[in-house]
């Protein structure tokens, strides 16, 4: 895993897809050669990770508990009433009512039963007068009952509209109200989000916190007050991307609401090290109100033109529009304060121009409903275009048909101060612009030229000014295309700001060393874990680098490390399981290098916690591209139901017991995940083709001169017998052991039992050994009986009859079963002639399967893509 000079966290309160601002500077920071990583709220509510233009996003699950509680409990103010006066909810009401109904309906069949029997002559003429008496009595109460709900109804309405207009008096008052505005009362999100995130970037241990937007000021101030109890001097900038006091008003966004943001700010922002913010009358505003030691940087979100893409649809082929029809276009949010209404106004003035918008986040939101029910009002709706929006690196693309970008905004502080981004994305696009008359945007056109400015609001006079553009296009466009100009509007300048603002913050000079931030993967890379079963992993990998041209190929482990497996990487049990920094720089890793990843045993590779398996990474290797299969080695897919009833022998016979139950139940959840699953599955044992439906056998590979051995097999006159029996074959052993102590105590072999030894020392063992006894339970062969025949000892095991019928040739292992085990050994010494031709028979077998070319084979069509 790379460990970088720098490492940079970034924090926003949205899911980052959509906002340029923040990949942009990542990808900008990701240049250097940083470790860049950004946490973002998920859309869906599921955390996600990708890498995003070099970056790492990390999408975290926030559940806003705290914001939730206190819209529950403001609701609660809101909708209590005295006891008893009215109904909280109507369905409690007509709940009630319809109660009333079927007590009604049931006293009416009551009383047709009764009088059809007294008609007939059945039942007692007394009983049936006190019968009438008592449903008389009933029918009496159910109506009044009626009568007491459609009262307390009535009440309840009456007494609603006092206390609803009186919230709505106190909500209007207090809304208009910038004081008092507690943030943490009015906006407990900003508490979510520190939930959310704190914890997290303490464990990632950054050099720099990033916070975008004032949602998240405090989340990174505080980290960097707990990182000095550690004695790190963490680094933060704070980047503004509006004028929060300033921002405009609509819906929930209130002039309390606003104010209350504007106060979390001002409590953090003079904590920060470095401020950042997109246009120069913002950052003087902020250094002014804040008293800032220095003015902001000033870093304008302008376009990438490393971003654009030209592989789509433009705005006008889209709407199916003809060239010479002049086409005036608004890209990016729809609120009332973006001031569309006015263009559409406008429309009424221009027959013959078109307007389309691209309605961010899309057209399905009541406030374009209300432009379109505009547009119909005004007799323009013709004329009008409302579309969704496309992906940000389309949008430049897109709108380049177009004649002319407009930028309405309405007059709030914010917008005063603004230079949207919008405004760039339409120079690239090739669009000279109108926009209203908002200090800052007037500056930058007027000094530019490559558009003219309305007054914000006046319809009449965005119409004039669209045509006084329309007259000229020629003129407006040649502005635009000056190269003087869109190298101002250039995304490069304002990186180099970035990388500049961060060399000052770590005193070094951060250069670019891997341009566009998108690190381009130039040869096939794989990678296989997170398990390297008894070091298959390893061999694999190498098998596969010295066979296949260009392939760089690295195993990983995340076990205890008991065991000496050789292995490319590796990471602990608790860094697999909790380490959310190992985690991360593993999945960094993977994302920007690999090609191709085997999931070995339904783990998944980037860290598990309690309960997951392979396919919570499955979405993460398919949005980066990366070819993914999966390895099964035994025991983890192996359906012990399944084994019992095919095998006479097996390790799962009585199935109540806890181990069985235990791996039948998470067997059963691995295989729920593999019906679904559509990559390439492999099994190591031809035993499990049975129990995986459209496995592949992968087969085992051992290092054959390794094992090589020169001591002759069954020369001493008491042989040595060894058996070292795997965690997974430890019940099997229970048939094994007692047999070959009484052969020990016999005085017929010398019996060595072993278990958890290293594995340099394991190989030595078996090299001098005369007979190994592998599994006798299982019905197949695994790795410990093919290093036994790559040594050319005798090799003892129970392999069933259906699995050497899947063998290309004949399996060099001695058949025995835990009934005959001790009359087998006696023959290996009694008749030891046909035993050494087994022996002897056994490492031309682990060459011609298991010395990793058939293993090659078998995966070089995952890696190539070839058959």
């Amino acid at each position: 895993m790379t460990h970088a000079d720098l490492r940079v966290v970034m924090i926003v309160a949205n899911d980052v897809t959509n906002d340029s601002r923040v990949r942009k500077e990542a990808a900008a920071l990701a240049e250097t050669g940083a470790e860049v990583t950004v946490l973002g709220v998920s859309a869906s509510g599921l955390p996600s990770r990708e890498m995003l233009d070099g970056a790492l996003i990390v999408r975290v699950a926030v559940p806003f508990a705290l914001r939730e509680e206190r819209r529950r409990s403001r609701k609660a103010r809101r909708d209590w009433r005295p006891p008893f006066v009215g109904y909280r909810y109507r369905g409690t009401y007509v709940a009630r009512d319809q109660r009333i109904d079927v007590g009604l309906q049931e006293l009416k069949a009551e009383s047709g039963h009764a009088i059809a029997a007294a008609k007939a002559g059945k039942g007692n003429p007394i009983k049936y007068k006190l019968g009438v008496g008592g449903r008389l009595l009933r029918r009496t109460r159910w109506q009044a009952a009626r009568k007491a709900t459609w009262v307390r109804k009535g009440v309840g309405n009456k007494v609603d509209v006092p206390f609803k207009f009186s919230w709505r008096a106190y909500d209007g008052v207090i809304h208009r109200m910038p004081w008092p505005a507690p943030w943490r009362k009015l906006h407990p999100e900003a508490l979510d989000l520190e939930l959310a995130f704190g914890d997290l970037i303490d464990r990632l241990e950054p050099d720099v916190v990033h916070a975008h937007d004032m949602h998240v000021i405090g989340v990174a101030t505080r980290a960097a007050g707990r990182a000095k109890l550690r004695g790190k001097d963490l680094k933060v900038v704070y980047d503004a991307h509006e004028y929060v006091a300033g921002l405009s008003q609509y819906g929930a966004r209130t002039r309390r609401s606003i104010a209350a943001w504007a106060n979390h700010e001002a409590e953090y922002i003079n904590a920060v090290d470095r401020v950042v913010t997109v246009s120069p009358a913002i950052a003087r505003t902020l250094k002014k109100d804040h008293h800032l030691d220095r003015e902001p940087t000033v870093i304008m979100n302008t376009p990438n033109p490393a971003d654009v893409s030209v592989e789509v649809s433009d705005i006008r082929s889209r709407i199916g529009l003809e060239s010479e029809v002049a086409l005036l276009v608004y890209s990016g949010g729809v609120t009332r304060a973006r001031g569309i209404h006015t263009a559409i106004e406008a429309l009424v003035d221009m027959p013959e121009v078109h307007l389309a918008i691209v309605c961010v986040p899309g057209v399905a939101t009541d406030a374009v409903k209300e432009l379109q029910t505009q547009a119909a009002d005004l007799g323009v709706d013709e004329r009008l275009h409302c579309l969704d929006p496309v992906e940000p690196d389309e949008v430049v693309a897109f709108l380049r048909t177009a004649d002319v970008g407009l930028i309405p905004i309405l007059r709030y502080p914010s917008h005063e101060m603004a230079l949207p981004n919008k405004l760039f994305e339409y120079a690239f696009a090739g669009l000279p612009v109108v926009v209203s008359d908002m200090p800052s945007m007037k500056e930058f056109v007027d000094r530019t030229r490559i558009g003219e400015v309305f007054v914000a609001a006046d319809a009449h006079d965005l119409a004039s000014k669209v045509r006084m553009v329309l007259g000229d296009l020629d003129s407006y466009r040649e502005k635009v295309a000056d190269p003087g100009y869109q190298q101002e509007v250039s995304w490069a300048g304002q990186a180099d700001k970035l990388r500049g603002l961060y060399g000052e913050l770590v005193g070094r000079t951060l250069e670019r060393v891997q341009p566009g931030g998108r690190v381009e993967k130039k040869q096939k890379r794989l990678l296989i874990g997170p398990v390297n079963s008894a070091g298959q992993a390893w061999l694999w990998a190498t098998a596969l680098e010295r066979e296949v041209p260009g392939l760089v190929a690295e195993s990983l482990t995340t076990g205890s490390g008991a065991f000496d497996f050789r292995v490319h990487r590796t990471g602990s049990y608790r860094q697999y399981r909790s380490d959310l920094r190992w985690q991360l720089e593993l999945t960094a890793y993977v994302l920007r290098e690999v090609t191709h990843v085997l999931l070995e045993a339904g783990r998944p590779m980037f860290g598990q916690q309690r309960g997951q398996m392979f396919n919570i990474d499955i979405p993460i290797l398919e949005q980066a591209g990366i070819k993914h299969g999966l390895i099964f080695h035994g025991s983890e897919i192996r359906d012990p139901s399944l084994h019992r009833a095919k095998y006479r022998y097996s390790p799962f016979r009585d199935p109540d017991d806890e181990l069985s139950q235990r791996l039948q139940s998470a067997n059963d959840l691995l295989r729920t995940q593999l019906d679904v699953y559509e990559g390439p599955v492999y099994v190591t044992t031809p035993d499990l083709l049975e129990f995986v439906d459209n496995s592949i056998w992968l087969p085992l590979a051992v290092d054959v001169d390794k094992f090589a051995s020169t001591q002759p097999v069954l020369d001493r006159e008491v042989p040595v017998v060894l058996h070292a029996p795997s965690a997974s074959a430890l019940k099997g052993s229970a048939y094994v052991d007692p047999v070959l102590t009484d052969l020990d105590a016999r005085g017929l072999i010398k019996y060595q039992r072993v278990q958890g030894l290293p594995h340099s020392e394991l190989a030595e063992m078996v090299r001098s050994a005369d007979i190994v006894v592998d599994q006798l339970l299982l019905g197949s062969y695994g790795v410990f009986a093919c290093e036994s025949m790559a040594a050319g000892r005798v090799t003892v095991g129970h392999v069933a009859d259906p699995v050497r019928d899947l063998l290309p040739t004949g399996l060099p292992i001695v058949e025995a079963n835990p009934d005959d085990l001790s009359e087998v050994i006696e023959r290996l010494i009694s008749e030891r002639d046909p035993a050494r031709k087994v022996a002897d028979a056994a490492p031309e077998y682990v060459r011609e399967l298991h010395d990793g070319r058939r293993s090659v084979e078998v995966l070089r069509p995952f890696i190539t893509g070839e058959r």
